[in-house]
């Protein structure tokens, strides 16, 4: 297969694990507070990392471009901060058809920092996976809440932070890119959460979430390695798929029409610009 279609089902693996890695730890919002998830959150993704890198002798610390990691670290941590708040106000479907505007974000991006070309079909389905969320996001609704702009601000800081990670997998490992997130993540985290003790049962769910969330990690960012980061835009758009389905199981939150339409017109952009990834060429 293409390198590129590798790398744009490398990040529809990503957003699919992320989903059932988040309806976790918003499920346990209400016991212990956005401060607490989030740093249970990091530290049960830093843990695989953390055992990878003694076993197999690497420093993850080793850096072309410490300057570069460490404003990653703290935007990505902001974006996180920004989700996490997002769910402790709103659902996880709204928190995510708005945070999935990120897409349309990333192509000005490429463009301007890292120069990349992409396909006018490319902008087709970035362009049909956006209308989708428009659709989805109920025209007239009551939309603007708490929640939604803590999403709509994660959504900028994302589409920024994945030109980032595309800029620094030229250069640096995934465990590198990870290592100095999460490092950050957990001490400003450890820094504001009030701790609770944590039950038996919901201490082993975290820790799944934990590891299904490093695992989505790993492969978005090693998805960045493979294909553009303009070329991979519509594949987030794919998460509201896992994510509608989470909602209903897990919270009885049944798709209204505007989000199966939407759910329609993403899934046209997604097969389109899959379809046209070998045809994405970058600028040397």
């Amino acid at each position: 297969m293409d390198r590129k279609k590798q790398g744009y089902l490398f990040f529809i693996c990503g957003v699919c694990l992320y989903s059932f890695s988040d309806a976790i730890m918003k499920y346990f919002m209400p016991f212990y507070g956005v401060h607490q998830v989030t740093f249970l959150r990091a530290v049960f993704r830093f843990l695989p990392f953390m055992l990878w890198a003694i076993f197999t002798g690497l420093n993850p610390l080793k850096t072309r471009r410490l300057k570069e990691n460490v404003f990653r670290s703290m935007l990505a941590s902001l974006g996180t901060y920004s989700i996490m708040c997002a769910y402790n106000y709103s659902s996880l479907t709204d928190v995510f058809v708005v945070g999935l505007t990120s897409s349309i974000f990333i192509i000005p991006l490429s463009i301007w920092i890292l120069k990349e070309k992409f396909s006018s079909w490319n902008c087709l389905a970035v362009l049909l996976g956006f209308a989708g969320i428009c659709v989805a996001l109920r025209p007239g609704g009551e939309i603007l809440q708490l929640g939604i702009l803590f999403a709509a601000l994660g959504a900028i800081i994302s589409a920024l932070n994945q030109v980032i990670i595309k800029r620094l997998a030229s250069t640096e490992s995934e465990l590198t890119i990870i290592f100095y997130h999460h490092l950050f993540l957990i001490a400003l985290s450890s820094s504001l959460a009030t701790m609770q003790p944590v039950g038996k049962s919901h201490f082993f769910m975290l820790i799944l979430g934990g590891m299904i969330g490093a695992a989505a990690q790993y492969s978005m960012i090693h998805s960045f390695k493979l294909s553009s980061s303009s070329g991979l835009a519509s594949a987030g758009y794919f998460m509201l798929i896992p994510n509608t389905l989470l909602d209903y199981f897990l919270y009885d939150k049944i798709p209204d029409l505007y989000i199966a339409s939407g759910l329609i017109l993403i899934l046209i952009g997604i097969w389109i610009a899959f379809k046209l990834q070998s045809r994405i060429v970058n600028s040397p």
